[in-house]
């Protein structure tokens, strides 16, 4: 992946309001700046104002964010690769995946690489935000573990750090018995009404709709409709809706 593309240059910028309109005005002129609180977060090659905050927003960088990462995984004991699956980047909001292909878990018909996933957004959408999931070899199916592995969440006004990064995996590793359990249940567990009814009002009705058919109900495992469903997230869904939805799943199947 080309992380440049994520490390696009941003920065501050006085705002002013003009009483005639009313419109919160970009100004550079301090002589003429009228305090109001707020600030402009503005991408500097392009000049697009991505966003207007209060005056105690405090910027986390991508390039900052990415090169504390980067540091962190060189020293982290494991290898690990930049994974374009799930990442994805906007003037607004980040994500960013990276996949340890040798911590692994594993159903009946496929590997399951552990993946970290790093959120960052310069319009105050969230925070900085760092959770664990997997992804799937045989489909490229993205998961989360929301529910089992801890997470790890930074507002932008107390700031964020990525330190001992290596404990956090051999952390996450010591999980992998309990994950792997509740996989293996889920391929015996079968879809049951409930189950339809809590995908439907949990996560989309349309998706449960179209992930299995009313005569599959009682006679496919619970496993395979969670795949059916991280299918069409992974697959079908646009990069920047895939983390509400992959949570959602997290939480109905309690992984």
């Amino acid at each position: 992946m080309n992380l440049q593309l994520f490390c696009f240059p941003v920065t501050e910028r006085a705002v002013a309001v003009d009483n005639a309109k009313a419109p919160l005005i970009d100004i550079e002129d301090q002589d003429s700046f009228l305090p109001n609180g707020y600030k402009a977060i503005v991408r500097e090659d392009t000049n697009e104002v991505i966003s207007i905050v209060k005056d105690t927003y405090k910027i986390v960088k991508n390039s900052d964010l990415i090169d504390q990462l980067l540091r962190q995984l060189a020293t982290c004991g494991q290898s690990f690769k930049i994974d374009p699956s799930h990442s994805f980047v906007s003037n607004e909001r980040m994500r960013l995946q990276i996949t340890f292909p040798e911590l692994r878990l594993r159903d009946r018909e496929s590997d399951i690489a552990l993946s970290a996933f790093i959120h960052n957004s310069y319009d105050q959408s969230e925070g900085v935000r760092f959770y664990f999931g997997a992804i799937r070899a045989i489909c490229s199916n993205g998961m989360v573990f929301g529910k089992i592995l801890s997470k790890y969440y930074s507002r932008h006004t107390s700031g964020f750090s990525f330190e001992n990064l290596g404990e956090k995996l051999a952390e996450a590793r010591e999980y992998f018995p309990e994950i792997q359990e509740r996989i293996n249940r889920l391929e015996i567990l079968r879809v049951d009404e409930q189950l339809i009814e809590n995908v439907s009002t949990k996560i989309s009705k349309r998706l449960a709709e179209q992930a299995i058919a009313e005569e599959e109900i009682g006679r496919i495992s619970q496993w395979q409709l969670l795949n059916r469903l991280t299918n069409h997230i992974s697959h079908q869904m646009e990069p920047r809706m895939q983390a509400k939805y992959q949570d959602n799943v997290s939480k109905v199947f309690a992984l």
